[in-house]
């Protein structure tokens, strides 16, 4: 039998606590324990215990028999463990809000719905044994329930209808018209590449790295020239012996030409037209390349010029320096890349089945806080469902 609040204890806001214990004592009697529970906490908290003696008796009476309760069943999770006994206050306490507002949409509040919407607002209120202060939704609802309790026995008061001032229902969004295939906008949509085309198209093939070179004549080095030393003086070009009548010159297969009357032949002042240096000297830098290159000259001594007669014929040209043209470099041919071996790589957080637990205890448990996770899913609690799910796993040894 419930004790009756002492009179002290009215004025504290644990009555409507103390009526919901008594009501649950018999039909959900968890609910009732945390509802003395909670009362003896605010008793405590506020010092209430010290009003009167009737006060403390009823103190001391409610606290013996919470352990009573609790050594009576020690394998009620509900009891012994906070985070079960949140989930089952919690959903506990969704259901009753839930009932008492479909009774609204439905337009059919009645005495009933106002008490349902004051139960529900008190076993809200009663999470806050775990969690303080209420999250956002849960604050919102006990917020809700409170109101609706309160409208609905103001009009039945009055004589009104409840029904009449019940929040009117939001309609539906209207659904828009189908598109039409011939409009010239869908047309167009139709032809855009999806995401899926698009990266295939924009794939490039593979790029190579291509070699790069001069568009300048190509500048031989020593082996493709005469072996002959180079002159200081002049630079670039190579000193070419004078031509006597013991050493006669060699006649270049493809560079010879016809004298140029234009052409003075001497080495700084005007002289014979004997000396071929001069004529060199005046030779275009770059000439194209012969179709075949001429044997290379043995290296010889310069010796001084000896003037002569003017030959006969025209003089030849002296040997050049070979020029070789440059090949354009040959571009590998592409060939598809070959994608990397992929290496298998597994999680980190991966768990060894082996490690797993697979006692009775242990499969209890994981059956007992998945339960709860289910029916803290069917009011849309997802951290208490979230929360129960990994103590379930936990419980069999898994991360």
């Amino acid at each position: 039998m419930t004790t009756p609040l002492p009179a002290p204890l009215r004025a504290a806001d644990i009555s409507r606590f103390a009526l919901r214990a008594a009501q649950l004592e018999k039909f959900k009697p968890v609910v009732a324990y945390w509802c003395d529970y909670f009362i003896v906490n605010q008793i405590l908290n506020k010092g209430l215990h010290t009003e009167s003696d009737e006060a403390m008796t009823y103190t001391t009476n409610l606290m013996d028999k919470l352990e009573r309760w609790k050594t009576d069943h020690p394998d009620n999770d509900a009891i012994h463990d906070d985070v079960a006994a949140q989930a089952y206050i919690e959903q506990f306490a969704l259901e009753t809000f839930t009932r008492a507002d479909n009774t609204v949409r439905a337009n059919k509040a009645t005495a009933q719905t106002a008490d349902t919407f004051r139960a529900a607002a008190t076993f809200i209120d009663l999470i806050t044994i775990w969690k303080s202060p209420l999250d956002a939704d849960l604050a919102a609802k006990s917020k809700f329930a409170k109101f609706h309790a309160l409208r609905i026995a103001k009009a039945l008061k009055a004589g009104e209808d409840p029904n009449l001032s019940n929040p009117v229902q939001e309609e539906p969004a209207p659904e828009l018209d189908p598109l039409s295939p011939n409009d010239p906008e869908v047309r167009r949509l139709g032809l855009q590449p999806t995401v899926e085309e698009a990266s295939e198209r924009g794939v490039s093939p593979p790029i190579f790295p291509v070699e790069t070179y001069n568009s300048q004549p190509h500048q031989p080095a020593h082996g493709d020239v005469s072996p002959l030393e180079t002159s200081p003086a002049e630079g670039y070009f190579p000193h070419v012996p004078t031509f006597t009548a013991d050493t006669p010159p060699v006649p270049h297969p493809t560079a010879t030409m016809a004298p140029d009357a234009d052409v003075v032949m001497g080495s700084t002042s005007p002289a014979p037209p004997s000396q071929p240096q001069d004529y060199y000297a005046n030779t275009p830098a770059y000439r194209p390349p012969p179709t075949q290159s001429p044997a290379p000259f043995p290296a010889q001594t310069p010796q001084p010029p000896t003037p002569r007669a003017p030959p006969s014929q025209a003089p030849t040209q002296p040997p050049q320096p070979q020029y070789h043209p440059m090949q354009q470099p040959q571009l590998p041919t592409p060939q598809p890349l070959q994608p990397p071996p992929q290496q298998q790589s597994y999680s980190s957080g991966y768990d060894d089945p082996r490690t797993y637990r697979r006692d009775d205890e242990a499969i209890l448990a994981a059956q007992k806080h998945a339960k709860w996770a289910i029916s803290a899913l069917n009011f849309e609690d997802v951290d208490t469902a979230v929360r129960e799910l990994r103590i379930a796993l936990g419980s069999l040894g898994a991360r």
